[in-house]
């Protein structure tokens, strides 16, 4: 396993169960150029995906501004996949190299890739600002899953929705990553425990220009997280019918929802209680 600052990115390769150290030290330093890729490009990824009208030509930035795009949401932007996009181009290049086992976590969105007879259990997180995990997931080669990217109030980007966090699992983790972004928007509700700012007086930089985001959120009700909830819920199963998402989770104040598709597969994480002998 290999540790890439400065995103904080892990990369774990195997090749037919042996472990691959270079290969990996490799994909990170790969992985430093794809950010400079992105920051050549970054004030024409401000924009929100719908108004860019010709594709990207570099391979990476094109899964950005295709991820948007698929999600589909007016005001979304080719940055709000940029954490899975990255961490999937990493994925590709080990991919791509021989290595069978590949997992790459770029600050918690995940880029997987299991070979014949791999399983892989991946935490499920309520909270996008606490290192708690309640619920774990087996994935498995069949099920397709390649990537997994979580979005909410207290993570590295603005939402403007309330969810703790909203997690995503599909084919890929740029899609994955900006549907996480819309679903956490979604779960937005007008309340006065509801704290909103514009996104660029907190962040003259942000890709969020004129946009209100959540700044914090207080006591609600049983009403209002369901709504909030439902609305989550509604917006990831429209994600599913597309074919765009595997699945969803959603939190709000400790109320987590998961779309048809995974319920039956999520398994409560059991604790050790301490022995009294």
């Amino acid at each position: 396993m290999v540790e890439c600052g400065p995103m904080r990115m892990f990369i774990e390769g195997f090749a037919f169960g042996v472990p691959q150290p270079d290969s990996c030290v490799g994909a990170a330093q790969k992985a430093i150029e794809f950010l400079e890729q992105i920051a050549s490009r970054w004030q024409y990824f401000k924009s929100p995906a719908r108004q860019i009208d010709e594709s990207p030509g570099n391979p990476l930035l094109h899964s950005m501004w295709e991820a948007a795009r698929l999600v589909g949401d007016p005001d979304l932007t080719p940055m709000a996949a940029v954490a899975g996009a990255i961490a999937e181009a990493t994925a590709d290049l080990l991919s791509k190299s021989g290595i069978t086992r590949v997992v790459v976590n770029n600050g918690g969105d995940l880029a997987i890739r299991l070979g014949p007879g791999d399983s892989l259990a991946v935490g499920i997180r309520p909270d996008v600002a606490r290192p708690d995990v309640t619920h774990r997931i087996v994935l498995t080669p069949e099920m397709n899953v390649n990537g997994i990217c979580t979005s909410g109030l207290g993570g590295r980007s603005f939402t403007r929705g309330i969810a703790s966090a909203a997690t995503v699992l599909g084919q890929s983790a740029a899609v994955a990553d900006a549907a996480a972004t819309a679903i956490a928007n979604a779960t937005f509700i007008d309340a006065p425990a509801v704290k909103r700012v514009m996104a660029d007086a907190v962040d003259p930089d942000t890709d969020l220009n004129g946009v209100e985001v959540t700044s914090a959120v207080g006591e609600l009700s049983e009403g209002e997280i369901e709504l909030a909830l439902s609305q989550g819920i509604a917006k990831a199963e429209r994600l599913f019918e597309k074919g765009l998402i595997i699945g969803a989770c959603l939190t709000v104040k400790k109320h987590t929802r998961c779309t048809g598709s995974i319920s039956s597969l999520l398994a409560p994480m059991v604790v050790d209680k301490p022995s009294n002998h």
